[in-house]
């Protein structure tokens, strides 16, 4: 997605982030409120617990956490290239914080 303007918006279903890109750039996180699924803005993708940090350390793909967990999921207009992009699966390693 090289050069793409626009934002990306993640629920966590009781509160969420909003990416803001600019000529394929980061240029603003934020804190989102979304609303329930049919009453307005719900997002572009949503991760129930705290299964987004299985995504963010490479752990597992969005394919697998949306056929894993139902409630996954991302549209696939802008949510799921965007975050396919952000977030591939790949090694990691994270080490502990004493």
């Amino acid at each position: 997605m090289a050069g793409h303007s626009g934002e990306l918006k993640i629920s966590f279903y009781r509160g969420g982030l909003r990416l803001a890109f600019k000529d394929g750039r980061l240029v603003e996180i934020e804190p989102w409120q979304p609303t329930p699924e049919g009453e307005g803005d719900y997002g572009d993708a949503g991760f129930g617990d705290l299964t987004f940090l299985q995504l963010l350390f490479g752990y597992r793909s969005m394919d697998e956490l949306d056929y894993a967990f139902a409630d996954c999921w991302a549209s696939g207009d802008k949510g799921r290239p965007l975050i396919d992009a952000l977030f591939p699966k790949c090694h990691s390693n994270i080490w502990p914080v004493s």
